[in-house]
């Protein structure tokens, strides 16, 4: 076995959490909106165009679990407001993603999720005593491991007031870091396009510029890639024929291809409904009246490789088609990637 896939085998076991029945090395420890005089109102105010530190950590240790809700008048917070998370005292955000995208929500819209690394327990319909019932307990169980310190921000990027950001941070100090691997998640966009017609779509046409496919991630290091949750603002049919690409420590064509988006995604012969599933889903598919096509709409949907990580040594980029040979240009593609190096 190569020293770099033993590597990755041990970091990757170092990531998963002890079995419970064996001591465990670490103190648990939490930090939270928890009012320290004994009040109720358990939440801070986040102004607008403002930031707020909901955990600011010093020493060795691995996030494991984070809990928000938020109550606030700006109906598209989960888009304006952002969480960014900084490793050992970097001051550049290994996560920077907008708070809907980063909970597998890419529509502004909340919605039941329960997938292995995000679970969202939303009740929209039941909630005719707030002033903005789009409100949820959102939940997240990335394993996140630091050397020196971690700090977690979320940022208000709207003109309204967060009123109430209600947050616990779930945290392990250890005596030097579980893993030499940092957590990332970053969020890409690829705007629509006019669209060209349906004859690049042919099933005989090739595509010979995959520069044209929506990128998801390209980034440089060793590590693995763990996931991705892919929303798209679809114009028309054919737009889930686009096949995924994967290129591995700086291949010249990618080594991993797929066969069409929704088989990535674990479905087949399109999408039809909302589900969740631990390593795959979809968690918004909403139609859009005006479009007369049924493959038409607005959906997000996402795959984690819990399971089937894919290590690299010097690089990684995935993208993925708009339709076959990009023919679906006119729909509008971001993503978030989520990985470790």
């Amino acid at each position: 076995m190569g020293m770099h896939v033993c590597f990755f085998l041990a970091a990757l076991t170092a990531l998963q959490a002890q079995p419970v029945d064996l001591p465990q090395p670490y103190r648990a420890m939490r930090s939270s909106s928890y009012r320290t005089d004994g009040g109720n109102a358990d939440a801070v105010r986040v102004e607008p165009q403002s930031s707020y530190t909901v955990a600011d950590i010093k020493g060795a240790g691995r996030l494991v679990h984070m809990w928000f809700t938020i109550a606030t008048a700006e109906e598209n917070y989960l888009r304006t407001t952002r969480i960014k998370i900084y490793w050992d005292g970097s001051t550049t955000p290994a996560v920077d993603v907008p708070f809907g995208d980063f909970h597998l929500l890419g529509h502004g819209q909340v919605r039941q999720v329960n997938s292995a690394y995000v679970t969202v327990r939303a009740r929209p319909e039941l909630n005719h005593n707030l002033r903005n019932p789009n409100v949820a307990g959102f939940n997240s169980y990335f394993p996140m491991p630091y050397s020196t310190a971690a700090r977690v921000v979320i940022e208000n990027g709207s003109k309204e007031p967060l009123t109430s950001l209600y947050y616990q941070i779930d945290y392990q100090a250890w005596p030097k870091a579980p893993s030499t691997l940092r957590f990332h998640a970053h969020f890409r966009e690829t705007a629509a396009e006019p669209f060209r017609g349906n004859e690049p779509g042919r099933a005989t046409s090739r595509n010979t510029k995959p520069e044209d496919n929506h990128l998801i991630v390209e980034t440089t290091g060793a590590g693995h890639f763990l996931g991705v949750a892919l929303s798209i603002d679809a114009s028309g049919a054919g737009w889930w024929e686009g096949d995924e690409m994967m290129w591995i420590d700086g291949e010249s064509s990618p080594s991993i291809n797929g066969t069409g988006t929704e088989d990535y995604f674990g479905s087949a012969w399109g999408f039809r409904a909302e589900y969740n599933m631990p390593y795959h889903g979809v968690t918004f598919l909403k139609k859009v009246p005006s479009r007369p096509d049924w493959q038409a709409g607005l959906y997000t949907v996402y795959r984690f490789h819990e399971k089937d990580p894919i290590p690299f040594r010097k690089s990684f980029k995935m993208s993925i088609e708009r339709g076959h040979n990009n023919h679906r240009r006119d729909s509008k593609y971001w993503s978030v990637a989520y990985w470790y190096q």
